[in-house]
Protein backbone atom coordinates (compact mmCIF):
# COMPACT_ATOMS: atom_id res chain seq x y z
CA UNK A 1 0.00 0.00 0.00
CA UNK A 2 1.27 3.17 -0.75
CA UNK A 3 1.74 6.21 1.84
CA UNK A 4 2.25 9.94 1.33
CA UNK A 5 5.08 10.77 3.67
CA UNK A 6 3.98 12.97 6.37
CA UNK A 7 6.16 16.08 6.25
CA UNK A 8 5.21 16.10 2.61
CA UNK A 9 1.76 16.03 3.37
CA UNK A 10 1.51 18.42 5.70
CA UNK A 11 3.62 20.80 3.70
CA UNK A 12 1.28 20.55 0.85
CA UNK A 13 -1.82 20.79 3.33
CA UNK A 14 -0.76 23.81 4.99
CA UNK A 15 0.27 25.64 1.49
CA UNK A 16 -2.73 24.87 0.21
CA UNK A 17 -4.63 26.37 3.26
CA UNK A 18 -2.32 29.79 2.42
CA UNK A 19 -2.99 29.76 -0.92
CA UNK A 20 -7.25 29.04 -0.45
CA UNK A 21 -7.61 31.32 2.56
CA UNK A 22 -5.80 34.32 1.84
CA UNK A 23 -7.97 37.71 2.31
CA UNK A 24 -10.32 38.55 -1.07
CA UNK A 25 -10.44 41.93 -1.88
CA UNK A 26 -14.01 42.92 -1.24
CA UNK A 27 -15.07 39.78 1.11
CA UNK A 28 -13.31 40.58 4.24
CA UNK A 29 -15.37 41.83 6.64
CA UNK A 30 -15.20 45.67 7.52
CA UNK A 31 -14.11 47.69 4.67
CA UNK A 32 -11.50 50.32 5.85
CA UNK A 33 -10.30 48.72 8.82
CA UNK A 34 -7.24 47.31 9.46
CA UNK A 35 -7.16 44.52 7.23
CA UNK A 36 -5.16 42.05 9.10
CA UNK A 37 -5.03 38.82 7.97
CA UNK A 38 -7.20 36.04 8.83
CA UNK A 39 -4.63 33.96 11.13
CA UNK A 40 -3.67 37.41 13.02
CA UNK A 41 -4.20 36.49 16.60
CA UNK A 42 -5.16 39.95 18.72
CA UNK A 43 -4.46 39.36 22.99
CA UNK A 44 -6.74 41.51 24.50
CA UNK A 45 -6.11 42.40 28.26
CA UNK A 46 -8.60 44.34 30.50
CA UNK A 47 -6.66 45.15 33.30
CA UNK A 48 -8.57 47.12 36.26
CA UNK A 49 -6.16 50.27 36.04
CA UNK A 50 -7.13 50.62 32.66
CA UNK A 51 -11.22 51.12 33.82
CA UNK A 52 -11.86 55.09 33.64
CA UNK A 53 -15.04 55.72 35.23
CA UNK A 54 -13.99 57.16 38.62
CA UNK A 55 -13.83 54.50 40.72
CA UNK A 56 -12.79 55.63 44.33
CA UNK A 57 -9.36 53.93 45.53
CA UNK A 58 -9.92 52.06 48.57
CA UNK A 59 -9.51 53.63 51.89
CA UNK A 60 -6.97 51.77 54.35
CA UNK A 61 -4.63 48.53 53.21
CA UNK A 62 -8.18 46.61 53.08
CA UNK A 63 -9.48 45.00 50.29
CA UNK A 64 -12.36 42.27 51.04
CA UNK A 65 -15.42 43.38 51.92
CA UNK A 66 -16.52 41.70 55.60
CA UNK A 67 -16.50 42.95 59.16
CA UNK A 68 -14.05 45.08 59.54
CA UNK A 69 -12.11 46.39 62.85
CA UNK A 70 -11.54 50.09 61.39
CA UNK A 71 -13.30 53.01 60.56
CA UNK A 72 -13.46 56.63 60.75
CA UNK A 73 -13.08 58.44 64.39
CA UNK A 74 -12.59 61.85 65.41
CA UNK A 75 -14.26 64.38 62.98
CA UNK A 76 -15.91 63.49 59.93
CA UNK A 77 -16.61 66.01 57.33
CA UNK A 78 -19.67 65.10 54.78
CA UNK A 79 -17.15 64.81 52.07
CA UNK A 80 -14.86 61.87 54.14
CA UNK A 81 -18.55 60.37 54.77
CA UNK A 82 -19.44 60.36 51.24
CA UNK A 83 -15.75 58.56 50.14
CA UNK A 84 -15.74 55.90 52.94
CA UNK A 85 -19.12 55.00 51.47
CA UNK A 86 -17.97 54.93 47.84
CA UNK A 87 -14.94 52.82 48.85
CA UNK A 88 -16.27 50.77 51.23
CA UNK A 89 -19.84 49.81 49.95
CA UNK A 90 -20.09 45.86 48.77
CA UNK A 91 -22.85 47.03 46.54
CA UNK A 92 -20.43 49.69 44.59
CA UNK A 93 -17.85 46.93 44.71
CA UNK A 94 -20.29 44.76 42.96
CA UNK A 95 -20.94 46.90 40.37
CA UNK A 96 -17.29 47.90 39.67
CA UNK A 97 -16.64 44.28 38.86
CA UNK A 98 -19.26 44.11 36.79
CA UNK A 99 -18.25 47.14 35.01
CA UNK A 100 -15.08 45.42 34.48
CA UNK A 101 -16.84 42.22 33.50
CA UNK A 102 -19.15 44.00 30.41
CA UNK A 103 -15.57 46.08 29.23
CA UNK A 104 -14.06 42.25 28.78
CA UNK A 105 -16.78 41.16 27.03
CA UNK A 106 -16.91 44.03 24.83
CA UNK A 107 -12.88 43.58 24.13
CA UNK A 108 -13.72 40.20 22.67
CA UNK A 109 -16.51 41.01 20.35
CA UNK A 110 -15.08 42.23 17.07
CA UNK A 111 -12.78 38.86 16.61
CA UNK A 112 -12.76 37.48 13.46
CA UNK A 113 -14.60 33.66 13.72
CA UNK A 114 -12.27 30.96 14.09
CA UNK A 115 -11.13 29.08 11.16
CA UNK A 116 -12.15 25.37 10.93
CA UNK A 117 -9.83 22.40 10.15
CA UNK A 118 -11.87 19.61 8.55
CA UNK A 119 -10.81 15.54 8.33
CA UNK A 120 -12.65 12.96 6.16
CA UNK A 121 -11.50 9.16 5.78
CA UNK A 122 -13.68 7.68 2.67
CA UNK A 123 -13.58 4.27 0.88
CA UNK A 124 -12.49 2.15 3.20
CA UNK A 125 -13.31 -0.94 5.75
CA UNK A 126 -16.09 -1.74 3.16
CA UNK A 127 -16.16 -4.62 0.72
CA UNK A 128 -14.54 -6.00 -2.54
CA UNK A 129 -11.83 -2.88 -3.57
CA UNK A 130 -12.76 -0.76 -0.76
CA UNK A 131 -11.84 -3.44 2.05
CA UNK A 132 -8.61 -2.37 4.07
CA UNK A 133 -6.99 0.87 3.60
CA UNK A 134 -5.92 0.37 -0.14
CA UNK A 135 -8.48 2.37 -1.59
CA UNK A 136 -8.98 4.83 1.04
CA UNK A 137 -9.20 8.79 -0.06
CA UNK A 138 -8.08 11.27 2.90
CA UNK A 139 -8.92 14.58 2.71
CA UNK A 140 -7.72 17.27 4.65
CA UNK A 141 -9.01 20.88 4.50
CA UNK A 142 -9.49 24.26 6.48
CA UNK A 143 -12.00 26.74 5.94
CA UNK A 144 -12.59 30.18 7.22
CA UNK A 145 -15.82 32.24 7.13
CA UNK A 146 -16.12 35.66 6.14
CA UNK A 147 -19.01 38.14 8.05
CA UNK A 148 -20.07 40.34 5.61
CA UNK A 149 -22.75 43.43 6.13
CA UNK A 150 -19.97 45.15 8.64
CA UNK A 151 -20.99 42.77 11.31
CA UNK A 152 -17.76 43.11 13.28
CA UNK A 153 -18.03 46.44 13.75
CA UNK A 154 -21.53 46.51 14.77
CA UNK A 155 -20.83 43.89 17.19
CA UNK A 156 -17.78 46.52 18.38
CA UNK A 157 -20.52 49.29 18.47
CA UNK A 158 -22.83 47.54 20.50
CA UNK A 159 -20.05 46.22 22.89
CA UNK A 160 -19.21 49.98 23.46
CA UNK A 161 -22.40 50.74 23.79
CA UNK A 162 -23.24 48.18 26.50
CA UNK A 163 -19.80 49.38 28.24
CA UNK A 164 -20.62 52.77 28.27
CA UNK A 165 -24.19 51.82 29.87
CA UNK A 166 -22.78 49.94 32.65
CA UNK A 167 -21.02 52.77 33.21
CA UNK A 168 -23.76 54.90 33.78
CA UNK A 169 -25.49 52.56 36.01
CA UNK A 170 -22.45 52.48 37.93
CA UNK A 171 -22.73 56.46 38.19
CA UNK A 172 -26.30 56.31 38.93
CA UNK A 173 -25.83 54.10 42.32
CA UNK A 174 -23.05 56.47 43.06
CA UNK A 175 -24.97 59.12 43.06
CA UNK A 176 -27.78 56.90 45.24
CA UNK A 177 -25.20 55.95 47.66
CA UNK A 178 -23.90 59.39 47.99
CA UNK A 179 -27.60 61.01 48.60
CA UNK A 180 -28.17 57.96 51.19
CA UNK A 181 -24.74 58.78 53.03
CA UNK A 182 -25.78 62.46 53.09
CA UNK A 183 -29.06 61.78 54.46
CA UNK A 184 -27.72 59.50 57.16
CA UNK A 185 -25.08 62.05 57.78
CA UNK A 186 -27.79 64.81 58.05
CA UNK A 187 -29.62 62.35 60.64
CA UNK A 188 -26.50 62.61 62.54
CA UNK A 189 -26.10 66.15 62.72
CA UNK A 190 -29.58 66.72 63.84
CA UNK A 191 -29.32 63.46 66.54
CA UNK A 192 -25.75 65.52 68.00
CA UNK A 193 -27.55 68.80 68.12
CA UNK A 194 -30.98 67.02 69.61
CA UNK A 195 -28.36 65.64 72.25
CA UNK A 196 -26.45 69.05 73.43
CA UNK A 197 -30.07 70.37 73.85
CA UNK A 198 -30.71 67.40 75.87
CA UNK A 199 -27.62 68.45 77.83
CA UNK A 200 -28.33 72.17 77.78
CA UNK A 201 -31.49 71.65 79.39
CA UNK A 202 -30.25 68.94 81.96
CA UNK A 203 -28.29 71.89 83.00
CA UNK A 204 -30.65 74.34 83.07
CA UNK A 205 -33.15 71.93 85.41
CA UNK A 206 -29.68 71.73 87.38
CA UNK A 207 -29.97 75.20 87.75
CA UNK A 208 -33.39 76.14 88.68
CA UNK A 209 -33.62 73.33 91.13
CA UNK A 210 -30.42 74.97 92.99
CA UNK A 211 -32.32 78.15 93.10
CA UNK A 212 -35.13 76.68 93.97
CA UNK A 213 -33.84 74.72 97.36
CA UNK A 214 -32.36 78.26 98.34
CA UNK A 215 -35.40 79.87 98.32
CA UNK A 216 -37.16 76.68 100.37
CA UNK A 217 -34.21 77.03 102.46
CA UNK A 218 -35.08 80.86 102.70
CA UNK A 219 -38.06 80.13 103.69
CA UNK A 220 -39.50 81.86 100.22
CA UNK A 221 -40.82 78.72 98.39
CA UNK A 222 -42.45 75.98 99.44
CA UNK A 223 -41.21 72.41 99.44
CA UNK A 224 -43.50 71.51 96.88
CA UNK A 225 -42.02 73.56 94.48
CA UNK A 226 -38.61 71.92 95.44
CA UNK A 227 -40.47 68.72 94.60
CA UNK A 228 -41.38 70.20 91.43
CA UNK A 229 -38.29 71.07 90.17
CA UNK A 230 -36.33 67.27 90.87
CA UNK A 231 -39.24 65.76 88.94
CA UNK A 232 -38.51 68.08 85.87
CA UNK A 233 -34.63 67.03 86.22
CA UNK A 234 -35.35 63.39 86.27
CA UNK A 235 -37.86 63.88 83.29
CA UNK A 236 -35.08 65.54 81.65
CA UNK A 237 -32.16 63.21 82.30
CA UNK A 238 -34.35 60.48 80.69
CA UNK A 239 -34.67 62.68 77.33
CA UNK A 240 -31.13 62.93 77.72
CA UNK A 241 -30.50 59.12 77.85
CA UNK A 242 -33.50 59.11 74.90
CA UNK A 243 -31.03 61.76 72.95
CA UNK A 244 -27.66 59.61 73.29
CA UNK A 245 -29.28 55.80 71.92
CA UNK A 246 -30.78 58.08 68.65
CA UNK A 247 -27.54 59.43 68.23
CA UNK A 248 -25.74 56.36 68.38
CA UNK A 249 -28.54 54.46 66.14
CA UNK A 250 -28.33 57.73 63.79
CA UNK A 251 -24.20 56.78 63.54
CA UNK A 252 -24.93 53.11 62.86
CA UNK A 253 -27.28 54.03 60.31
CA UNK A 254 -24.17 56.31 58.49
CA UNK A 255 -21.60 53.67 59.15
CA UNK A 256 -24.07 51.14 57.30
CA UNK A 257 -23.23 53.19 54.15
CA UNK A 258 -19.47 51.98 54.21
CA UNK A 259 -20.25 48.68 55.34
CA UNK A 260 -19.00 49.70 58.89
CA UNK A 261 -21.98 49.23 61.62
CA UNK A 262 -19.32 47.23 63.65
CA UNK A 263 -16.73 50.25 63.67
CA UNK A 264 -16.01 51.80 66.57
CA UNK A 265 -18.92 54.42 66.00
CA UNK A 266 -16.78 57.37 67.84
CA UNK A 267 -16.59 60.21 65.18
CA UNK A 268 -18.79 63.30 65.25
CA UNK A 269 -20.43 64.69 62.31
CA UNK A 270 -18.98 68.18 61.23
CA UNK A 271 -20.59 70.72 59.88
CA UNK A 272 -23.73 73.35 59.92
CA UNK A 273 -26.79 72.92 59.56
CA UNK A 274 -27.95 76.55 58.38
CA UNK A 275 -30.59 77.35 56.14
CA UNK A 276 -29.50 79.48 53.48
CA UNK A 277 -31.60 82.47 52.52
CA UNK A 278 -31.43 81.33 48.44
CA UNK A 279 -33.04 78.66 47.01
CA UNK A 280 -32.87 77.46 43.76
CA UNK A 281 -36.59 77.80 41.73
CA UNK A 282 -38.50 74.71 40.15
CA UNK A 283 -37.86 75.90 37.34
CA UNK A 284 -33.81 76.12 37.66
CA UNK A 285 -34.19 72.46 38.74
CA UNK A 286 -36.85 71.00 36.16
CA UNK A 287 -33.92 72.82 33.76
CA UNK A 288 -31.17 70.46 34.73
CA UNK A 289 -33.21 67.61 34.49
CA UNK A 290 -32.52 66.23 31.10
CA UNK A 291 -28.78 67.00 31.82
CA UNK A 292 -29.12 64.50 35.03
CA UNK A 293 -27.11 60.90 34.81
CA UNK A 294 -30.70 59.40 35.19
CA UNK A 295 -31.57 60.84 32.04
CA UNK A 296 -28.39 60.81 30.08
CA UNK A 297 -28.37 56.85 31.15
CA UNK A 298 -31.65 56.51 29.19
CA UNK A 299 -29.95 58.63 25.91
CA UNK A 300 -27.05 55.82 26.21
CA UNK A 301 -29.70 52.81 26.62
CA UNK A 302 -31.48 54.16 23.45
CA UNK A 303 -28.01 54.73 21.63
CA UNK A 304 -27.38 50.83 22.83
CA UNK A 305 -30.80 49.63 21.76
CA UNK A 306 -30.15 51.77 18.07
CA UNK A 307 -26.68 49.57 17.76
CA UNK A 308 -28.18 46.21 18.74
CA UNK A 309 -30.96 47.14 15.83
CA UNK A 310 -27.94 48.01 13.20
CA UNK A 311 -26.75 44.69 14.02
CA UNK A 312 -29.79 42.48 13.57
CA UNK A 313 -30.25 44.08 10.15
CA UNK A 314 -26.61 43.15 9.63
CA UNK A 315 -27.20 39.54 10.69
CA UNK A 316 -29.75 39.56 8.09
CA UNK A 317 -26.96 39.21 5.17
CA UNK A 318 -25.22 35.43 5.14
CA UNK A 319 -21.55 35.10 5.33
CA UNK A 320 -19.23 34.19 2.42
CA UNK A 321 -17.63 30.45 3.59
CA UNK A 322 -13.92 29.91 1.63
CA UNK A 323 -12.01 26.74 2.27
CA UNK A 324 -9.34 24.99 0.80
CA UNK A 325 -7.79 21.50 1.50
CA UNK A 326 -5.99 18.29 -0.02
CA UNK A 327 -7.68 15.13 -0.94
CA UNK A 328 -4.88 11.79 -0.68
CA UNK A 329 -5.49 8.43 -2.76
CA UNK A 330 -4.04 5.37 -1.41
CA UNK A 331 -4.71 4.26 -4.76
CA UNK A 332 -2.16 5.46 -6.74
CA UNK A 333 -0.80 7.64 -4.65
CA UNK A 334 -2.70 10.71 -5.99
CA UNK A 335 -2.61 14.18 -4.49
CA UNK A 336 -4.61 16.85 -5.18
CA UNK A 337 -6.24 20.08 -4.28
CA UNK A 338 -9.81 21.57 -3.46
CA UNK A 339 -11.31 24.56 -3.50
CA UNK A 340 -14.76 25.57 -1.88
CA UNK A 341 -17.12 28.54 -1.33
CA UNK A 342 -20.22 28.40 0.73
CA UNK A 343 -22.94 30.95 1.13
CA UNK A 344 -26.09 30.56 2.55
CA UNK A 345 -29.33 31.61 0.92
CA UNK A 346 -31.50 33.94 2.52
CA UNK A 347 -34.78 32.34 1.57
CA UNK A 348 -36.84 31.39 4.71
CA UNK A 349 -35.08 32.79 7.52
CA UNK A 350 -34.21 36.56 7.03
CA UNK A 351 -33.97 37.62 11.08
CA UNK A 352 -37.08 39.66 10.31
CA UNK A 353 -38.55 38.81 13.68
CA UNK A 354 -35.27 40.00 15.68
CA UNK A 355 -35.18 43.40 13.59
CA UNK A 356 -38.73 43.85 14.14
CA UNK A 357 -37.96 43.35 18.02
CA UNK A 358 -35.22 45.79 18.24
CA UNK A 359 -37.05 48.33 16.68
CA UNK A 360 -40.04 48.10 18.96
CA UNK A 361 -37.45 48.08 21.70
CA UNK A 362 -36.35 51.23 20.68
CA UNK A 363 -40.29 52.73 21.14
CA UNK A 364 -40.02 51.35 24.08
CA UNK A 365 -37.05 53.57 25.91
CA UNK A 366 -38.78 56.61 24.54
CA UNK A 367 -41.91 56.12 26.34
CA UNK A 368 -39.91 54.51 29.18
CA UNK A 369 -38.01 57.75 29.52
CA UNK A 370 -40.82 59.88 29.03
CA UNK A 371 -42.74 58.30 31.71
CA UNK A 372 -39.25 58.44 34.20
CA UNK A 373 -39.37 62.01 33.33
CA UNK A 374 -43.01 62.67 34.20
CA UNK A 375 -42.04 61.27 37.30
CA UNK A 376 -38.64 62.61 38.40
CA UNK A 377 -40.80 66.39 37.48
CA UNK A 378 -43.13 65.22 39.81
CA UNK A 379 -40.86 64.59 42.62
CA UNK A 380 -38.83 67.64 42.17
CA UNK A 381 -42.20 69.38 42.40
CA UNK A 382 -42.48 68.05 45.82
CA UNK A 383 -38.97 68.35 47.04
CA UNK A 384 -39.10 71.65 46.23
CA UNK A 385 -42.45 72.34 48.35
CA UNK A 386 -41.31 70.78 51.15
CA UNK A 387 -37.26 72.84 50.92
CA UNK A 388 -39.48 76.02 50.81
CA UNK A 389 -42.28 74.97 53.52
CA UNK A 390 -38.77 73.93 55.40
CA UNK A 391 -36.85 77.15 54.59
CA UNK A 392 -39.98 79.37 55.55
CA UNK A 393 -40.60 77.55 58.71
CA UNK A 394 -36.64 77.46 59.78
CA UNK A 395 -36.37 81.41 59.16
CA UNK A 396 -39.76 81.76 61.16
CA UNK A 397 -38.30 80.27 64.04
CA UNK A 398 -35.03 81.72 63.94
CA UNK A 399 -35.74 85.21 63.45
CA UNK A 400 -39.64 85.56 65.25
CA UNK A 401 -40.20 82.78 67.32
CA UNK A 402 -37.09 82.21 68.97
CA UNK A 403 -35.27 85.37 70.08
CA UNK A 404 -38.79 86.20 71.56
CA UNK A 405 -39.02 83.01 73.38
CA UNK A 406 -35.34 83.39 75.00
CA UNK A 407 -36.05 87.00 75.96
CA UNK A 408 -39.15 85.38 78.07
CA UNK A 409 -37.47 82.78 79.48
CA UNK A 410 -35.48 85.26 80.96
CA UNK A 411 -37.31 87.63 82.18
CA UNK A 412 -39.41 84.62 83.76
CA UNK A 413 -36.79 83.04 85.56
CA UNK A 414 -35.64 86.19 86.60
CA UNK A 415 -39.40 87.27 87.70
CA UNK A 416 -39.73 83.88 89.96
CA UNK A 417 -36.46 84.29 91.33
CA UNK A 418 -38.39 87.65 92.76
CA UNK A 419 -41.36 85.72 93.61
CA UNK A 420 -42.83 87.19 91.09
CA UNK A 421 -44.06 84.36 88.91
CA UNK A 422 -45.28 80.88 89.60
CA UNK A 423 -42.58 77.74 89.02
CA UNK A 424 -45.18 75.64 86.64
CA UNK A 425 -45.42 79.32 84.19
CA UNK A 426 -41.39 79.20 84.12
CA UNK A 427 -41.17 76.02 83.35
CA UNK A 428 -43.93 76.07 80.87
CA UNK A 429 -42.13 78.73 78.87
CA UNK A 430 -38.31 76.82 79.16
CA UNK A 431 -40.19 73.80 77.90
CA UNK A 432 -41.35 75.99 74.93
CA UNK A 433 -38.00 77.70 74.59
CA UNK A 434 -36.45 74.10 74.29
CA UNK A 435 -38.98 72.92 72.24
CA UNK A 436 -38.48 75.44 69.74
CA UNK A 437 -34.74 75.12 69.62
CA UNK A 438 -35.56 71.32 69.02
CA UNK A 439 -38.02 71.85 66.32
CA UNK A 440 -35.67 74.09 64.35
CA UNK A 441 -32.93 71.33 64.30
CA UNK A 442 -35.95 68.97 63.03
CA UNK A 443 -36.86 71.07 60.40
CA UNK A 444 -33.26 72.14 59.33
CA UNK A 445 -32.54 68.52 58.61
CA UNK A 446 -35.45 67.93 56.83
CA UNK A 447 -33.94 71.17 54.46
CA UNK A 448 -30.98 69.50 54.30
CA UNK A 449 -32.71 66.09 53.66
CA UNK A 450 -34.36 67.60 50.60
CA UNK A 451 -31.47 69.06 48.89
CA UNK A 452 -29.47 65.35 49.42
CA UNK A 453 -32.81 64.12 47.63
CA UNK A 454 -32.53 66.80 44.78
CA UNK A 455 -29.22 65.95 44.16
CA UNK A 456 -29.71 62.58 43.44
CA UNK A 457 -32.11 63.11 40.70
CA UNK A 458 -29.93 65.97 39.29
CA UNK A 459 -26.36 63.91 40.01
CA UNK A 460 -24.78 67.27 40.65
CA UNK A 461 -24.68 69.56 43.77
CA UNK A 462 -27.00 72.41 44.15
CA UNK A 463 -26.61 75.68 45.85
CA UNK A 464 -27.45 75.59 49.53
CA UNK A 465 -26.73 72.09 49.93
CA UNK A 466 -25.76 71.24 53.09
CA UNK A 467 -21.74 72.67 53.91
CA UNK A 468 -18.97 70.79 55.93
CA UNK A 469 -17.94 73.87 57.28
CA UNK A 470 -16.85 73.48 61.11
CA UNK A 471 -18.73 75.88 63.66
CA UNK A 472 -22.55 75.17 64.91
CA UNK A 473 -25.41 76.87 63.14
CA UNK A 474 -27.71 78.79 64.48
CA UNK A 475 -29.87 76.61 66.37
CA UNK A 476 -27.41 76.37 68.94
CA UNK A 477 -26.66 80.14 69.48
CA UNK A 478 -27.69 81.15 72.61
CA UNK A 479 -28.70 77.69 74.24
CA UNK A 480 -27.01 77.90 77.14
CA UNK A 481 -24.19 75.04 76.80
CA UNK A 482 -21.53 74.42 75.05
CA UNK A 483 -19.87 71.13 73.43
Amino acid sequence: MNTCPSWRCLAITWGAAAIGLSPVEGVADDAGSSGDSPYEVVETTLAWKELDVGFPAPLGSEETFGVRTSGPTGALTLEEAVRWAEARDPGLAALRLEVAAVEAEASGVDVRPNPELGIELENFAGSGGASGLGGAEATVSLSQAFELGGKRSKRKALGDHESNLARWEYTLARNDRAAETKVAFVAVMAAQEQLQLAEDLVLVAEEMLASISRRVKAGSSSPIEESRARVELEITKVDLEEARRELASARTRLASNWNGATFDLSFDAVGSLDVHEETPTLDELLARLDTSPAFVRWDAESERRRAGLALERAMARPDLTIGSGIRYSADGDDVSLLVGVGLPLSVFDRNRGASVAAERRIERVATERAMERNQAATELAQLHHDLIANQNEARAIRVRALPEAETAFAAARDAYLRGAMRLTDVLDIERLLFELRSRYVAVAAAYHTSYAEIQRRLGTPVNGNLESSGGRGPAQDGMGGSR
